[in-house]
């Protein structure tokens, strides 16, 4: 009778006999990690860390496609200072209504059972406080 074949793959430096499913697994895995590298060579491809210097990270670099003049930075900041002027003018119950729902992230039924409203109750005095908001902005040069 023939000796069986053995499948050996290389562990820490050493050859360990191993079954033919995790042979084939090995090898399998460690020819596609081969194809990614080649694919990646023959594209080219380098990660940013490769362009890194003393001085500075190549990240740092990239323009942020956020800000994209100094004239909408201004108008930006100009609204958001108009808003806050805004808000401070609100009688404070719909100051803090506003500032829980859309600063602090509640809903309105988590503020609702805080301050003894119902939901409903709470989206009307909402609507009611964006509503005295909007005219406030208005008075104030906004829109």
């Amino acid at each position: 009778m023939a000796d069986k074949e053995k499948y050996m793959i290389k562990v820490e430096g050493k050859l360990v006999e191993v079954t033919p499913e995790v042979y084939y697994t090995y090898f399998r895995m460690e020819r596609q990690e081969r194809g990614q590298e080649e694919k990646k060579a023959y594209n080219k491809v380098m990660s940013y860390d490769a362009l890194d210097d003393e001085e500075k990270k190549a990240i740092d670099n990239i323009p942020d496609v956020a800000i994209t003049s100094m004239d909408e930075i201004v108008i930006a900041n100009d609204m958001k200072n108009r808003l806050h002027r805004a808000l401070d003018m609100l009688p404070k119950g719909e100051r803090e209504l506003l500032q829980a729902i859309y600063f602090q992230g509640k809903t309105e039924e988590k503020y609702g059972n805080e301050v003894g409203i119902s939901q409903k109750g709470i989206s009307y005095q909402c609507r009611k406080a964006l509503s005295n908001l909007r005219t406030i902005y208005k008075a104030l040069g906004g829109f």
